[in-house]
């Protein structure tokens, strides 16, 4: 697909939750291809859904192993359900790991089961209160050999004293990459993640923006249009990063190639 009429890019989605029955997304097959069907029409080419990989609530290796294969049982009976249909994205499995410290990653960073795609890259969230700058899980995820995607940072709510886009840059110079959400742009996150809005626009300015996707949760809770956000980034004259940010970074770290986390900007 090299975009639909209703994009003028091909969209590359690296955070959802359209695995049905296994987290707080959708609940059944038919919801998931109705989402998927809608995200193709925007303009999405591939997708990578990503459930919640809750670690702290996993207490041992073999539970995580269980909740894996949960997933992957439920990913590869929608796979086969949308393999003879030419209106949807292509379809990989990730996670949406939840690791608030580094001994919480350490338990998933060396498995071959976990990673967006089955590659190197994790997505990674710290919980939306952090307790501390989280630092940690991002040197863990690197020294491993692996690569961190901190999802929807613009959400998260900072300790006091902790400048949100301080942090930001120190993760990245760290090596992780950066994933907003694409209803950050036009506000869908108000009432939920208070400043995420302004917090999103400052982050564009300053180029701390590597990667947009929709953390589209199916109808459970109002859907988000990546055709929305490639409008909002060209009217204000930001095409250069929906193309870089949804569709080359996304598009690289699913084919699992090398991604530098300064990229020329």
């Amino acid at each position: 697909m090299t975009g639909s009429a209703h994009s003028p890019i091909s969209i590359v989605d690296l955070h959802s939750h359209l695995v049905p029955g296994v987290d707080d997304g959708t609940r059944t097959v038919a919801e998931s291809i109705e989402a998927l069907a809608g995200l193709y029409q925007e303009g999405v080419g591939t997708l990578v859904t990503t459930p919640h990989l809750l670690l702290p609530h996993l207490a041992t290796d073999d539970a995580v192993t269980r909740e894996l294969e949960r997933h992957r049982r439920a990913f590869d009976a929608l796979a086969a359900e949308c393999a003879s249909r030419d209106d949807l994205p292509t379809l990989a499995l990730g996670q949406e790991i939840w690791a608030p410290d580094a001994a919480a990653i350490r338990r998933a960073v060396l498995r071959p089961d976990v990673g967006l795609a089955g590659g190197r890259f994790l997505l990674v969230e710290f919980g939306f209160e952090l307790q501390g700058n989280h630092n940690d899980v991002v040197r863990e995820v690197q020294d491993s050999g692996r690569h961190i995607v901190i999802a929807h940072p613009e959400r998260y709510h900072y300790l006091p004293g902790h400048n949100p886009l301080d942090v930001m840059r120190a993760w990245q110079e760290l090596g992780a990459l950066l994933q907003v959400n694409v209803g950050s742009l036009t506000g869908h996150y108000r009432r939920s993640s208070p400043g995420s809005e302004t917090l999103v626009w400052q982050m564009v300015e300053l180029g701390l923006v590597d990667l947009l996707a929709t953390d589209h949760h199916g109808p459970r809770r109002e859907g988000v249009s990546p055709r929305e956000a490639v409008d909002t980034l060209i009217a204000r004259g930001e095409l250069a990063l929906a193309e870089r940010a949804m569709a080359e970074i996304p598009g690289m770290i699913a084919r699992n190639e090398v991604v530098g986390s300064r990229l020329p900007r």
